[in-house]
């Protein structure tokens, strides 16, 4: 469960903070916090703040202090120019979120350095959250001339490591962010870049979508040997302690959803990568039900709690995939090993010293692959003997077990 905690703000994202030191009492305050937790853990789940290191809210209190003493400790934790109080560096442009200037040691010691900050007071009692992911993570510490990203990603770890050791650290990127998930820095992204975009290159039936998540342009039209090369080359530059982290998701809340632009069967082709893949899935509430939307208000929709209004189909293909992964270590933690990657086809292997998975994922019909493999179906399709050409109808899914 990820919790979006930007404690107080105007707006419905709640990024426009105007404290980070309680919980919105419109939300039930910090002692809704501390019960949702303790209930959260005593059925097994696990809860994620989510807060922005690279801005506040106008109205923040840190804010309003610096536009009012130029003299201030926060006058130092935002840019200001030569214009007096009301000339300041924004999030791209928005004038409610004013950027932080990551060069103030104070701000770093009040937000997210050492063991007074933020980011270590709710890891610890009596909050007790299990991480955070932090949003807009590749701007954070970043403008201009100041380059100080690796820094806060690297100063983040460190503090969150030492007020909770088993939280994990995730953060939003939208591009390559191997600098910082070398080392001591973020343990994982959003794998927007070596993940999302490709799938979406390759399975999505529709193209015109303008602006795809701050590549500018339509949507690619991939075949499968290029899926490979820009997974392949993302996760080459990653540990792959931060291969295993990332986030992996076919949509998000800054996103259109992916079955509207991929249609109800290639969704289900790209949850099985999403399950098959190394990563960790991320699923967008009411993706698992076929919940659409074409734009990024409507691909907000709230889940739809009335079961009348899910597909079935797709709500059973998501827990028999979960499930499978679930089942099988190879799938959340073995190595990958592609095996071919044509125009309408993916197949590759997930193995560890347990056992050896092989999956093959048809967008379309496609050229017979000659088998050479004694494997199981695990999701009741044929099974596998050498000499036996692999299935070549397409749209389907395919994982065997293969005999070691």
């Amino acid at each position: 469960m990820s919790l979006q905690l930007a404690p107080q703000g105007r707006s419905n994202h709640r990024y426009d903070a105007v404290s980070f030191d309680r919980v919105d009492p419109a939300l039930g305050g910090d002692e809704a916090l501390i019960a949702l937790t303790a209930e959260a853990h005593r059925r097994g789940i696990k809860v994620i703040g989510d807060i922005t290191l690279n801005h506040s809210g106008s109205d923040h209190d840190w804010f309003r202090a610096a536009q009012q003493d130029p003299h201030s400790p926060e006058a130092g934790f935002y840019f200001f120019g030569e214009g007096g109080p009301d000339d300041y560096a924004t999030f791209l442009g928005v004038r409610t979120l004013p950027t932080f200037d990551h060069r103030s040691p104070e701000l770093r010691r009040r937000l997210y350095e050492g063991p007074d900050s933020v980011i270590a007071k709710y890891l610890k009692a009596p909050f007790h959250l299990d991480g955070w992911r932090v949003d807009v993570a590749q701007m954070a510490g970043r403008r201009g001339e100041v380059e100080l990203n690796q820094r806060v990603a690297i100063t983040t770890a460190a503090t969150v490591r030492a007020a909770n050791p088993d939280a994990v650290l995730l953060a939003e990127h939208q591009h390559d962010a191997s600098l910082t998930l070398k080392g001591d820095g973020w343990q994982g992204t959003m794998s927007y870049a070596g993940f999302t975009r490709p799938v979406w290159s390759w399975l999505a039936e529709r193209h015109d979508q303008k602006d795809f998540w701050a590549v500018p342009g339509p949507i690619p039209d991939y075949d499968g040997a290029q899926v490979r090369a820009v997974m392949t080359a993302f996760g080459a530059a990653l540990p792959w302690r931060s291969r295993v982290h990332n986030l992996t998701l076919l949509d998000s809340h800054d996103t259109a959803r992916f079955r509207s632009f991929a249609g109800p069967e290639r969704q289900l082709l790209g949850a099985a990568l999403l399950f098959t893949l190394p990563g960790t899935p991320m699923v967008f509430s009411g993706d698992e039900v076929g919940v659409e939307g074409e734009g990024l208000e409507e691909g907000r929709k709230p889940f739809p709690w009335g079961e009348s209004a899910w597909d079935q189909h797709t709500y059973r293909t998501y827990r028999e995939l979960i499930r499978l992964r679930r089942s099988h270590s190879a799938l959340s933690g073995g190595g990958l090993r592609w095996l071919l990657a044509e125009r309408d086809v993916l197949l590759f292997e997930r193995e560890d010293e347990r056992e050896r998975i092989l999956v093959q994922i048809s967008r379309a019909d496609h050229p017979p692959v000659a088998g050479e493999w004694h494997a199981t179906h695990l999701l009741g399709g044929p099974q596998l003997v050498p000499g036996r050409d692999l299935p070549a109808e397409g749209p389907a899914v395919h994982v065997w077990s293969v005999a070691r």
